[in-house]
């Protein structure tokens, strides 16, 4: 899986990326800017979320209408999306059309208009996905448990932000905080696809040029952790919620490996401890999986499982005994052996697509200002021990590190009071 990448830095500080893949006929486009909601203002949480929904909605030459007839005129995809660092524009389309691509991203990004009716329909929009949100528990959940573990701190502020931060933002705080973050310097062009790199880095040249040079994003400080429990009841749901949750190395970490093998035996699929010890032998649950939440200067590592509120207490002293056994044994050769395979495949799979492999080179440029081979990333997860897993183990699943989210309507005071030791 060799990479033909290639890299250059515009006079104006943007870094333009870019991968061949002639077996391809396609193409993906994507603007990635380093700020996301995480750089957002307390009082201002969703200005991001915001930005990103109004980028579509007219430039100078072009209407949002208009927008939607070129993309489909070739048949292509355009979209976007807000993460916590970084908000991204992409486009996929056949090869031929990368002309049109990068003109129709270029003018979203560079020229929005921001028209005050679209502002306020946009807003309903928002609102309206916020309430999407407090009708899906599972999502929910998660927000709860990282607004409370990052408790004041902008990673742990839901991403859409609140009705009422919303409700607060005005035209002016729009169009400053675009002028402010939405620059070369804050910026990676990256694409994949059947290219040729001249041309790529021409378009780049000939379309991004003109971008304020301005500078990265200031790094802010790293999140304090509040282990502990937070229960909320909310009526008519026939499951409890529950996310329990540590720290986790963050995505620059050589740790980062290990943590990915840690998760994946614990919850990772099928096989994993989590889904036969809960699911499969007892039959407590419909859904138990971990997950990881890496970023620049913090991790979070988090189980997530929905089950009837009487079983709860149970569900949670099975998965604290499951990180009891990760802290005090030795991952077997043979499920270190599957757990390797499965991520392995996972990265592999996953790189596939000239849209993954776009994605790929934004956020190897983003968290390691270099562009890893996949060769490499496989050989760190092989040189991955067992050992090394248990060790990381310990300090992630010390009691005094976790924390308890739960959502449903019938938690009662003797799962509030619950101990939690791991």
């Amino acid at each position: 899986m060799r990479m033909d990448i290639r890299k250059k830095a515009l006079p104006n500080g943007l870094v333009v990326v870019s991968e061949a893949m002639p077996h391809l006929r396609s193409v993906s486009l994507g603007v990635w800017v380093k700020c996301g909601s995480r750089v957002d203002p307390a009082g201002h949480a969703g200005i991001s979320h915001f930005i990103e929904h109004l980028l579509f909605k007219g430039t100078r030459t072009r209407s949002a209408a208009a927008i939607a007839a070129a993309i489909d005129s070739v048949g292509g995809e355009l979209n976007a999306f807000t993460e916590k660092e970084f908000v991204g524009f992409y486009a996929r389309v056949m090869d031929r059309h990368l002309p049109l691509a990068f003109e129709l991203l270029s003018d979203i990004v560079l020229n929005p208009t921001f028209p005050p009716r679209e502002i306020e329909r946009e807003r309903n929009v928002i609102f309206e996905e916020i309430n999407m949100i407090e009708d899906s528990p599972q999502e929910l959940v998660l927000d709860m448990h990282m607004e409370q573990f990052w408790k004041g701190h902008a990673l742990g502020r839901p991403i859409l932000g609140s009705k009422e931060t919303v409700a607060a933002i005005t035209r002016a705080d729009v169009r400053g905080f675009f002028r402010d973050h939405y620059t070369a310097g804050n910026t990676i062009v990256a694409v994949a696809g059947n290219i040729d790199h001249r041309k790529v880095q021409s378009l780049a040249e000939r379309r991004f040029s003109g971008l304020a040079p301005g500078a990265a994003a200031a790094a802010e400080a790293p999140p304090t952790v509040f282990p502990g429990r937070k229960v909320r009841r909310k009526r008519h749901l026939e499951q409890t919620h529950l996310c329990l949750g540590t720290v986790s190395p963050p995505v620059g970490s050589r740790e980062r490996f290990a943590a990915g093998l840690l998760s994946n035996v614990l919850g990772g699929g099928m096989s994993s401890r989590l889904f036969q010890n809960i699911r499969e032998k007892r039959g407590l649950v419909y859904s138990i999986y971990s997950m990881l939440n890496l970023y620049r200067d913090a991790g979070s590592l988090a189980v997530y499982a929905g089950c009837a509120p009487e079983r709860a207490a149970q569900v949670v002293e099975l998965t604290l005994g499951e990180f009891r056994r990760l802290r005090e044994r030795l991952v077997a050769p043979a499920e270190l052996k599957r757990a390797r395979e499965c991520l392995k495949g996972a990265i592999v799979l996953g790189l596939e697509s000239s849209s993954n492999r776009m994605a790929h080179l934004a956020q190897q440029m983003i968290y390691h200002g270099r562009c890893q081979e996949p060769g490499e990333i496989l050989k760190a997860v092989d040189r991955v021990t067992a050992r090394e897993i248990r060790d990381l183990a310990q300090r992630l699943f010390d009691p005094s590190s976790l924390a308890l989210t739960a959502l449903g309507s019938g938690l009662g005071a003797d799962f509030a009071a619950a101990p939690m030791g791991a």
